[in-house]
């Protein structure tokens, strides 16, 4: 059977439906959607009709889980959180259950599929990089797996070898002896890469093993003039943020979104585990930050766990997001403005998990950034 894999739709129903049409005119008899169907988007109630329509097998996505209220949204930037809000008025009693119900994973012939990673997928982590998708191929028993989340098209593999290899999105056949992480990239919501824009999915003919990618024009213009402004978000904040994530994609680096990368741990006071700390001022106009934390990965290396603390003039506790990370946070967090407004400065700091574990930081340089 060939089967349509998309993900990341985040209810954009125009785009949606050019990727719909073009996998029936490749010959796909089934519809696999890993997630995020919600969240984002202008069109919530089609997009979803539209999938419900194909008979598609779908599985939940972040946004999705929150849309539904299965988890809590408060953590997401603004903009996420405020399109949760919307999408969970727009949607009837029925079409959030639908969404409540969603399995987090899934089989299909010869395959498994995921939103986020296969090792916790309720919590709805990223496969971002090789350390990642090794982890992921020893939680998880097939050839072939579908992984979204990160809207980045691209795929991982592992040999007889044992090592593992992250390569571009490209057409192959499945080796007898090789496994294989595939993300299809985003339907709704994707990525710039090298100043072009792509709807992007992949075939999968479970008869023929192969995995074929498919690209399609996206026109951000189209959409966005069907959106409306979140009631906490003013159109300048709008077009600021939306600056901000083009500027940040061209450049390869992606918008980080805490409660989508943010495992929350139990981070410890013991000086024992205590490995650096850097505390940065905060003014109202800063309104992002960048820990720009690099740890040294090899065989012996541990991830640390990260932790950030929003603290006043009197060095009282506004807000704290905590993090454990496994190579890198070099992504981009929003500062709520709430907090931005009560606090004066930014604590960051990187520990041990264990008091055992060889933690080596590559480069720990965090930044702050004006909201233009």
């Amino acid at each position: 059977m060939i089967y349509a894999v998309i993900s990341d739709i985040h209810a954009n129903k125009d785009a949606l439906e050019k990727v719909l049409a073009d996998a029936k005119a490749q010959g796909a008899e089934r519809i696999v959607c890993l997630g995020d169907i919600v969240g984002y988007g202008p069109e919530p109630q089609k997009a979803l009709a539209l999938l419900k329509a194909e008979d598609a097998l779908a599985i939940a996505g972040n946004h999705d889980d929150a849309v539904s209220g299965r988890i809590q949204s408060e953590d997401f930037i603004d903009l996420a959180h405020d399109a949760v809000l919307r999408h969970q008025e727009a949607l009837s009693q029925e079409e959030l259950k639908y969404l409540s119900a969603l399995p987090y994973t899934a089989e299909i012939e010869g395959a498994v599929i995921t939103h986020g990673d296969f090792l916790a997928p309720e919590k709805f982590r990223y496969i971002e990089s090789e350390e990642d998708a090794k982890e992921n191929f020893l939680a998880m028993d097939s050839a072939v797996a579908f992984a979204g989340h990160t809207h980045i098209p691209g795929i991982f593999l592992v040999g007889r070898s044992g090592t593992v290899y992250k390569t571009e999105p490209q057409d192959f056949t499945m080796e007898e002896g090789k496994r294989y992480i595939v993300n299809p990239g985003s339907v709704g919501y994707p990525r710039e890469s090298s100043g072009q824009c792509h709807s992007s999915y992949v075939l999968y003919d479970s008869t023929a093993k192969t995995v074929e990618f498919r690209f399609l024009p996206f026109y951000v213009s189209s959409v966005m003039q069907k959106g409306t402004v979140p009631r906490r978000i003013s159109k300048g904040k709008i077009s600021a943020i939306a600056l901000l994530m083009a500027l940040v994609a061209a450049a390869g680096t992606w918008v980080f979104m805490p409660k989508e990368e943010i495992t929350i741990t139990n981070v410890t006071q013991d000086p024992k585990l205590f490995i650096d700390s850097k505390t940065l001022p905060l003014t109202p106009t800063k309104r992002f930050l960048k820990p720009n934390l690099i740890l040294e990965r090899n065989a012996g290396s541990a991830p640390a766990d990260m932790t950030i603390r929003y603290i006043d003039k009197n060095g009282t506790e506004i807000g704290k997001i905590e993090k454990t990370v496994k190579s890198r946070a070099t992504g981009i967090i929003e500062i709520p403005k709430e907090t931005l407004l009560r606090s004066s400065a930014a604590e960051i700091t990187i520990r041990k998990q264990k008091a055992s574990d060889a933690v080596v930081i590559k480069e720990f340089s965090p930044t702050v950034l004006d909201a233009s």
